[in-house]
């Protein structure tokens, strides 16, 4: 079975919540959601439940109801079945002791924003323990975008569900950048 790591910001976008997320985003991300649903993958969280933790909050936060095609129905479907090892691995990550990371986050992706960090986590110590690769699911951070060849160097696969919009998002930002200067 292929297992995926579920980046919030894919849940974020399938729920209407992510601005940056244009409408043919937004059913991307819940058409792929609902391809996990039915069970064609295993998602793949800590065992700490920092991820299940963001998760909820996320679920906790939203007064909408459960729609089969958005992300509150992903994340209802998902707190169900999180101790399900035929929809979930749970992996053992190790925050660093300054409680600023984690110990098997690979150096080169040190300059990521933390909140990110724990998804790589996952990605790199679930081949360590299975010997097989997660796919990290990503809908419109384009700063994972213009990092894709470092994925891909180190042999992390990301899928990016959006490609277009994100790609679109990474060029306006990447114009600003120059436009400004840096």
């Amino acid at each position: 079975m292929n297992a995926v790591v579920v980046d919030t910001n894919v849940i974020l976008a399938a729920k209407g919540m992510s601005e940056q997320a244009c409408p043919d985003c937004v059913v991307a991300c819940q058409e792929r959601l609902n391809e996990i649903i039915e069970g064609s993958e295993r998602v793949v969280i800590d065992d700490d439940w920092v991820i299940l933790r963001e998760y909820i909050d996320y679920l906790e936060d939203d007064d909408s109801p459960a729609d089969p095609r958005n992300g509150a129905h992903f994340l209802e479907w998902f707190i169900r079945n999180y101790e399900n090892p035929e929809a979930c691995a749970q992996v053992p990550i190790t925050p660093s002791e300054d409680g600023t990371g984690f110990e098997e986050l690979p150096d080169v992706f040190s300059p990521f924003d933390a909140d990110d960090h724990k998804f790589i986590v996952v990605a790199v110590v679930y081949e360590d323990v299975y010997q097989k690769k997660a796919t990290i699911l990503q809908s419109v951070d384009s700063q994972w975008y213009s990092s894709r060849n470092l994925f891909i160097e180190n042999g992390l696969i990301v899928e990016f569900i959006c490609e277009e919009n994100i790609r679109h998002l990474h060029e306006r930002r990447e114009k600003r950048r120059h436009s400004e200067g840096r």
